[in-house]
């Protein structure tokens, strides 16, 4: 009786162990990318925000869903803006091969010109992209691979990494 108890005792210690090391939800700061002005151009402009999450999925689903939320209303009286339609809602994220698979709904395409779908991607492309673990982002719009994004023309039939400087619009 006493070795089963020990052994009991054993294993609660091991499972809780590997919880608390592998699946324990851990806060985490992440950036996320909005539209503002620097040096009298509009650009990209990272914020940072807490999210819960431990492994590159969950992290960087953490920060797209941080990104389509939209700037704070202190943010907002910064001069922070998004390209990204009200309503784009993340349909899931997948890691794999390092590549982050983002598919959104199809409000992403809606409404805008080239500017703006060029802004809204790279605002996805950075967000998504700030692991090492994803260093390229597939964007997908609901649940399927498109040629562009909107009739603008801008091209997303491969995944896509970031420049070397932010891009201006």
């Amino acid at each position: 009786m006493r070795r089963v108890l020990i052994w009991i005792v054993v294993l609660a210690a091991v499972g809780g162990a590997v919880w608390f090391t592998q699946f324990r939800p851990v806060e985490r700061r992440i950036k996320v990318y909005f539209i503002g002005p620097v040096d009298g151009v509009q650009t990209l402009v990272e914020v940072e925000r807490k999210i819960v999450g431990r492994h590159p999925d969950a992290v960087l689903r953490g920060a797209v869903e941080a990104l389509l939320s939209g700037p704070t209303a202190e943010e907002r009286g910064k001069g922070l803006s998004t390209e990204i339609p009200a309503g784009t809602r993340l349909r899931s994220l997948v890691v794999r091969d390092g590549i982050a698979f983002i598919d959104v709904s199809a409000a992403i395409a809606s409404g805008g010109g080239s500017t703006s779908m060029l802004a809204r991607l790279w605002q996805i492309v950075y967000t998504g992209t700030q692991l090492p673990a994803a260093p390229l982002a597939r964007l997908l719009i609901e649940g399927q691979e498109r040629q562009a994004l909107g009739g603008e023309g801008v091209i997303i039939e491969k995944p896509i990494s970031r420049p070397p400087a932010f891009p201006r619009f």
